[in-house]
């Protein structure tokens, strides 16, 4: 059936039905209807105010795609799919190389590039392979009867989280992924939806499609986080709202997929997501020339990356499944769990061994990946049948720790994405001596969850801005007004690589940074009078 299906589609691709896709680049968004200074016109509340909780500030990157450049490429011929604005930029199909020549012609146009031919659909993504359902009792004292997934959840400790009350509650996560099949009928999401915390949905990859009826592979994945059927499965986070958007085109793989999951990030942010769980990845794709190399596996270079890079900037936890190459050839994590400010997600059995098919790292440019890890081997789901099962994949293990991630922000609401991404990383099993198998190891959400040291900082008003930063960064120091303020950066490896001594003029203090300082993890010593205080900082 499946083959027959791949048949149609194929035949219909070539006969006309769908196009070649474009990414056509703009030069700048110059002339612009929008400000930054009136963010409400583009963003929604909730993601101006994770902005403003954050000290992110709204840049030309959020304004959206000059309109007026979008219809003269219209006006050429082209057909506009959607904007990207991290990007600045349109995804189109384009009908001829006379039009593409004409739109290379447009004095605003940077570039156009083919993400999409038609002509060479042919890798549908596979089904989940299920396994048996089995029970797993939990404590009297447990706010919760997992169920099946009593494990995955109890193994780091995100029981804890949930009998203290943080369940979710108030916390937004957006799915990034391939459909969502039967969502809106199945038991585990009868919560879900009847105290409408199924916020919405969107459709990258079909507008017209109706996403209730696509690839189960999203449905099951959901089941992790947003599964709430008492004494039989349980979700990391049961009790948080939830975006469904539909990024890959499950009858294909090719470089357009990378650009929906950008458009799918943008979409996120802008409707004021907290998290984002990916447990998508890509390496190599059916137009050969497509394929990514290990090389550009260096947190910059594929499309997905950069917009995961971006997505982090703009104050989100953004959560990626490492893939499932870890016993082929290949071995190595895909795009975008490469990106830098992202949180890369392994798979681990049940007493914490690493799974043999869990992609390993390091990164390109020699960065540990993953960063964590998660029960992926057995996992408990709700299948689109309605059983209950279990099954395999780092897709699974990255949503039950997206999950948790929504719950310990819940209950560290002032800290920044960043802090809770290196709260997490700093409580788990292998954090002095992280590896490229596990990353920093089994997180231990109930240790992260007493774990105050960075509420001292806090405290005290020491924050800081952009984080991740690029070259220069700004600390908020309204206790040290007009105080002399020395400031040191220090390497994770105990390395001084900045010193400097500053007025904190109205408590602020600004520092540039070198330009050829790295890409990591720095930690920012900060002392006056008496107090020193530290905060952790990335360097994108």
């Amino acid at each position: 059936m499946k083959r027959i299906l791949l048949a149609t589609l194929l035949t219909l691709s070539l006969n006309g039905f769908s196009q070649s896709k474009y990414f056509i680049a703009f030069t700048n968004k110059s002339n612009s209807t929008y400000s930054t200074e009136n963010p409400s016109d583009f963003l929604s509340p909730t993601a101006i105010s994770r902005r403003e909780r954050q000290g992110i500030s709204v840049t030309t990157q959020d304004l959206p795609v000059n309109q007026q450049y979008i219809d003269a490429v219209i006006k050429q011929g082209a057909m506009v799919k959607y904007p990207l604005k991290w990007f600045n930029g349109v995804v189109a199909e384009i009908p001829s190389s006379a039009v593409t020549t004409a739109i290379l012609g447009l004095d605003f146009v940077a570039s156009v590039s083919q993400i999409f031919d038609p002509a060479k659909q042919g890798t549908p993504l596979s089904e989940f392979d299920f396994g048996a359902a089995y029970q797993s009792k939990s404590t009297d004292t447990d706010r919760f009867s997992y169920g099946s997934a009593a494990q995955q959840i109890k193994m780091l400790n995100g029981h804890i989280l949930h009998n203290q009350g943080f369940t979710g509650k108030g916390m937004t996560i957006a799915v990034l992924d391939a459909g969502f099949r039967n969502v809106n009928t199945l038991t585990a999401f009868d919560s879900l939806r009847n105290s409408q915390r199924l916020l919405g949905t969107k459709d990258f990859v079909n507008p017209a499609a109706n996403i209730y009826l696509q690839h189960s592979h999203g449905t099951v994945v959901l089941s992790t986080m947003a599964g709430l059927i008492p004494n039989t499965l349980v979700g990391t986070a049961p009790h948080a709202s939830y975006w469904l958007i539909r990024t890959e085109d499950t009858n294909s793989e090719q470089l357009i997929e990378e650009y929906n999951w950008a458009a799918g990030a943008e979409f996120a942010d802008s409707v004021g997501a907290d998290v984002i769980n990916s447990s998508l990845g890509y390496t190599t794709f059916d137009v050969t020339s497509q394929n990514h190399t290990y090389a550009e596996l260096d947190g910059n270079t594929a499309p997905s990356t950069k917009a995961a890079n971006i997505a982090a900037q703009k104050g989100m936890v953004v959560v990626i499944s490492a893939g499932n190459d870890g016993d082929s050839p290949w071995r190595y994590i895909s795009a975008p769990a490469d990106a830098t400010g992202v949180l890369t997600v392994g798979a681990t059995t049940s007493t914490g061994q690493p799974a043999s098919f869990s992609s390993v790292g390091p990164s390109a440019d020699g960065r540990i990946k993953p960063d964590i890890a998660a029960m992926g081997v057995n996992t408990a789901v709700q299948n689109i049948d309605g059983s209950i099962g279990t099954t395999n994949g780092t897709s699974l293990s990255a949503p039950v720790i997206s999950g948790l991630v929504a719950c310990l922000w819940q209950a560290h609401n002032s800290y920044t994405a960043t802090e809770i991404v290196e709260q997490i990383k700093a409580n788990a099993s292998q954090s002095q001596l992280p590896n490229n198998t596990l990353g920093y190891g089994l997180p231990n959400f109930g240790t992260a969850l007493s774990t105050n040291n960075m509420e001292n900082s806090s405290a005290a008003g020491l924050r800081i801005y952009p984080n991740p930063f690029d070259t220069t960064i700004t600390l908020t120091l309204p206790n040290a007004t007009n105080k002399l303020v020395s400031v040191t950066v220090v390497s994770v490896n105990g390395q001084r690589l900045v010193s400097q001594v500053k007025n904190a003029s109205n408590g602020l203090v600004e520092l540039i940074l070198p330009k050829e300082l790295s890409s990591g993890l720095y930690l920012i010593n900060v002392t006056y009078d008496t107090v020193k205080l530290s905060t952790k900082a990335l360097k994108l």
